[in-house]
């Protein structure tokens, strides 16, 4: 407001003080104009302004996500009609920050999607599940996966008439690929022997 005080003014107590007492409504003023008009736009809208377009869109408010996944959700919901390719998919799914490699097999109608485990979080694996849901036809198995290593050193002594194994556990989480290496030792000679042991879990929806 000072700034736009004409020059005449200058000097004058009464004309100062006025403005700076005006200065902090105008300013509160113009920042809830503002957000009104961000509240417009997805990418810039709060949370008021995110609800507002969830109960548009029929979508229940979910305060606990993240303002950026509740954007996601908003954006998913306001895709425009395109004709559904396995390319347009993919790019789909690369759009929403979804760490997915996506692949197909056209005899066995299935489509499968391979993640890794420390990466995909549980925001991004609903927004893989609710675009795999409205865009893949009906006719087609959904195969979401999820990928982790983990390595165990076990040495084993392995005497005549005797079998040893290792086994590991691990808890489900959609689908679980785990790897566990042990090298043998038979007697005092280290021969260049492992065990690869693969675990596939699936949760059911």
């Amino acid at each position: 407001m000072l700034e736009l005080m004409p020059n005449y003014y200058d000097g004058v107590q009464e004309m100062i003080a006025l403005l700076k007492a005006e200065e902090t409504g105008f300013n509160r003023v113009e920042n809830e104009t503002t957000r009104l008009l961000l509240n417009t736009f997805v990418d810039q809208a709060d949370s008021d302004g995110l609800s507002i377009m969830e109960t548009q869109l029929h979508i229940d408010t979910d305060l606990s996500l993240s303002l950026e996944s509740r954007r996601y959700a908003i954006k998913m919901r306001m895709l425009p009609p395109h004709p559904i390719t396995f390319k347009y998919l993919k790019d789909l799914i690369k759009s929403f920050n979804i760490p997915a490699d996506v692949q197909r097999d056209v005899q066995k109608q299935v489509l499968t999607t391979i993640s890794d485990y420390d990466v995909l979080t549980k925001e991004q694996l609903d927004r893989l599940k609710y675009l795999l849901n409205v865009y893949v036809p009906a006719n087609m198995v959904l195969d979401i996966r999820t990928t982790a290593s983990a390595t165990s050193q076990i040495r084993l002594t392995i005497l005549t008439g005797m079998t040893s194994y290792v086994q590991t556990e691990i808890p489900a989480k959609t689908s679980w690929t785990a790897d566990s290496t042990e090298r043998l030792y038979m007697g005092a000679v280290s021969p260049a022997t492992t065990i690869s042991t693969e675990i596939n879990a699936k949760e059911a929806d």
